[in-house]
């Protein structure tokens, strides 16, 4: 697998030039470039699998490289800075990782792994490259799981694990039985229509439960459930019968 390290500061370049060739196996580093043009002709040049991407350069930053490919970038990027606040804006531009300088040497690990997994799983459908849609994967061949899209990829999960979805803006948090939450990437509308059918209920315009763990329905002018987790969730006043039915 190709790469190379776009970076504006020669020892940054060069220590993870020599991190990438004693950790990550298999990863050939086949140049690197000071600046956004610099690594567009090295891209052009070397057609990289795999591009490692500093933010903060002068004159241009590493959005705007990604941004000049109209179509989405022909490798994958994770980005390295000293910056934490371009995490959001990192991942919104699909990176496999965002790491921080200076850099963890597990993390670049776990960052290379994951990079090397989202390029195996190209595979040939028609004569053409594609990615795999992995909620079809799912639909056609586990009716007992579903694929999540989060910032950095995919996570497989049953659906006896999620507790509730909550919409924040276009992105979905959800939360699972063991007490850990996933970001995801798509509206709750979208996991309302994946998740049909499978024990769940939209409460609310921002709520969708697994009705499996409502512990208590609390009646009042403003109804109310409260879930395994100890979570209270205001319930919607045209849902109330439709819940209630559900329900049992």
């Amino acid at each position: 697998m190709k790469a190379i390290i776009v970076d504006d500061e020669g020892r940054s370049r060069r220590t993870l030039l020599a991190l990438c060739e004693e950790y990550c196996t298999g990863l050939n580093v086949v140049g690197t470039a000071a600046s956004v043009q610099e690594a567009k002709v090295l891209i052009e040049d070397s057609n990289p699998d795999l591009v490692f991407l500093d933010i903060k350069m002068p004159e241009e930053n590493g959005f705007v490289l990604l941004e000049s490919y109209e179509h989405g970038a022909p490798f994958e990027v994770i980005f390295t800075t000293a910056y934490e606040q371009y995490a959001l804006q990192a991942f919104q531009a699909s990176a496999v990782q965002y790491l921080l300088k200076p850099i963890d040497i597990d993390a670049l690990i776990r960052a290379y792994e994951k990079a090397r997994g989202r390029i195996n799983a190209i595979v040939e459908v028609d004569d053409t490259l594609d990615y795999i849609n992995m909620d079809n994967v799912i639909e056609q061949f586990n009716a007992t799981k579903i694929a999540l899209t989060t910032l950095d990829g995919f996570t497989f999960v049953r659906f006896d694990q999620i507790v509730r979805c909550a919409a924040e803006g276009n992105y979905t948090y959800v939360h699972f039985n063991d007490g850990s939450f996933l970001i995801l990437t798509k509206t709750l509308k979208h996991y309302e229509s994946l998740l049909e059918g499978k024990g769940f209920f939209r409460i609310h315009k921002s709520h969708l439960i697994n009705l499996n763990y409502v512990r208590k329905f609390i009646k009042g002018k403003q109804g109310y459930i409260i879930l395994s987790d100890g979570e209270k969730l205001e319930v919607s006043a045209r849902k109330k019968e439709p819940l209630l039915k559900a329900l049992g």
